[in-house]
């Protein structure tokens, strides 16, 4: 059965006589050479489980629906999911019409028997809510590829020590490898949005820190940048309820100065502080 092709994001607008919605932070990517970029950067194979986020019109869907067999949609619009239906047989893609965010990676993952690989232009205002998401869902994730609003992404891969640092920058440096692969202009959008976006790959860990669970090491993380000035000392007082002592105590154990910032540790020191925590509950 032949199918539609494919509309550019003018063409799909200009038919419709409809502008993209604001609300949903609607910039759809205009160049096939970067999709094929982005595409190509996941390094996808047949049997993989794949998973796009927010395929809008399809840009970087049509790629993806060639390589594997197993793909998943999920997009908000319900239009645009009505628009996919229209393209893309039931055999080759299951197509979600839901928030992403609300999204049960976890029974994906134990359907498909898999870890899974994520793929998205992802809308800027949901980026980094969707990456504590996908951390709280580990292990499901194998691997990810997203383009976001640079400056977000520079905060996923920022080192120690820059303002960009921060809990998330932690959290992903534990549980994932993170590389910023290349840059993206406004020009290659429609409508162009305002500011310069990335794309970025995300190569999660095989097993998390051994008896030391997301919800616990967020919690550490993001106590400690509350106050992200003051010492550790300071900024950890009363976490889980401990005394200042016995945070000392963990500090000492941990070989960290209690007189250092937050932002001067890197997720490894993170990690070895958790454990020294956690041995004091």
């Amino acid at each position: 059965m032949h199918m539609p092709d494919f509309l550019t994001p003018g063409e799909y607008f200009r038919q419709r006589k409809t502008r993209p919605r604001k609300r949903f932070g609607q910039h759809f990517l205009s160049q096939p050479a970067t999709a094929l970029r982005i595409v190509q950067s996941a390094e996808l194979s047949d049997a993989d489980a794949v998973v796009e986020i927010g395929p809008g019109l399809g840009c970087l869907t049509r790629l993806i629906s060639c390589r594997v067999r197993n793909l998943h949609l999920i997009e908000l619009d319900k239009e645009m999911a009505e628009y996919l239906r229209e393209r893309i047989p039931a055999e080759k893609a299951v197509i979600y019409q839901q928030d992403a965010l609300a999204f049960d990676f976890r029974s994906l993952f134990e359907m498909a028997k898999r870890r899974l690989i994520v793929l998205g232009n992802l809308p800027y205002n949901i980026s980094s809510p969707l990456m504590f998401h996908l951390l709280e869902c580990f292990p499901t994730i194998e691997r990810a590829v997203f383009m976001v609003q640079k400056e977000v992404g520079m905060r996923f891969a920022a080192a120690p020590c820059t303002k960009d640092y921060g809990v998330l920058t932690v959290l992903l440096g534990i549980y994932s490898n993170v590389d910023m692969l290349f840059s993206v202009g406004p020009r290659q959008f429609y409508p162009p949005p305002k500011v310069g976006s990335a794309v970025l790959r995300f190569d999660f860990v095989q097993r998390g820190p051994a008896g030391l669970n997301f919800t616990f090491l967020r919690k550490l993380v993001s106590k400690a940048f509350q106050q992200r000035r003051k010492t550790l000392a300071n900024s950890l007082q009363g976490v889980f309820g401990l005394s200042a002592i016995a945070v000392g105590e963990a500090l000492e154990e941990a070989e960290i100065d209690p007189k250092r910032r937050p932002e001067t540790l890197c997720a490894q020191e993170f990690l070895t502080l958790a454990r020294c925590v956690q041995s004091r509950l």
